[in-house]
């Protein structure tokens, strides 16, 4: 999908020129970097992680199509239906970040000074976010309810998660909710991967990453094992 992709490469060249540039001189961080630089990392993990979620369209999609019940009888694990979206996506959203990270080097402090911890990041978000639109797909029916509730979960996760300000500047009970946000650890991971700073320390950020990107693909496998006949 041509505009798809063109989309996912503009929206945040769009962002960083109208609101980067523009609160970069007026906007101090705690973290040491600029606001480029802290938005424009903020921005791949958003990227990554709405580009996962929407995993769970294809699904509607292919059950839709009919494409669905023919490989739910098919002599394969339903399992490696879930777990072969997952890597797929999971190679788009690596070459997506290289494509944006070049791109965006150009115009911020971005950079790859620590390659494993956006790989790691980057595995991380489109586990926890793919586990999540197939979880919502597999209870749905059509695409309008789908992108509803997916909006209605996915953009509190955005908003508590560091992609636009420092945990650390959020107020006590907000910046506590911050830390019950798995996408908080992925963004913070995210960023120390590509501008070199960071609010938690990263093993502690990729452990509890990869922990609840883990939990939350198996419940996935899961559910879809269970209730794949009906979704198909």
């Amino acid at each position: 999908d041509r505009a798809y992709w063109i989309g996912q490469l503009v929206l945040p060249l769009v962002v960083v020129g109208f609101i980067g540039f523009g609160l970069n001189r007026v906007v101090t961080l705690p973290t040491g970097t600029d606001y480029l630089g802290h938005l424009a990392s903020g921005m791949l993990a958003l990227l990554v992680g709405s580009g996962a979620v929407g995993g769970g369209v294809t699904l509607i999609e292919d059950r839709q199509s009919g494409f669905l019940r023919p490989l739910l009888v098919a002599p394969v694990s339903r399992a490696s239906l879930v777990l072969g979206k997952l890597l797929a996506r999971i190679v788009a959203s690596l070459v997506l970040v290289g494509v944006l990270v070049a791109i965006l080097a150009v115009l911020t402090p971005l950079g790859m000074p620590h390659p494993a911890a956006v790989l790691v990041a980057v595995i991380g978000i489109t586990a926890f976010f793919m586990a999540l639109g197939v979880l919502l797909a597999t209870r749905l029916r059509s695409l309008e309810s789908f992108r509803l509730l997916s909006a209605l979960v996915t953009v509190p996760l955005y908003f508590l998660s560091g992609i636009f300000y420092p945990i650390e500047t959020l107020p006590p009970l907000t910046r506590w909710l911050a830390t019950l946000n798995p996408l908080t650890y992925g963004v913070d991971l995210l960023r120390f991967g590509v501008v070199g700073v960071h609010e938690i320390p990263p093993l502690q950020a990729a452990i509890v990453l990869l922990a609840v990107a883990a939990l939350g693909s198996a419940a996935a496998v899961a559910v879809f094992d269970r209730d794949g006949a009906d979704a198909g």
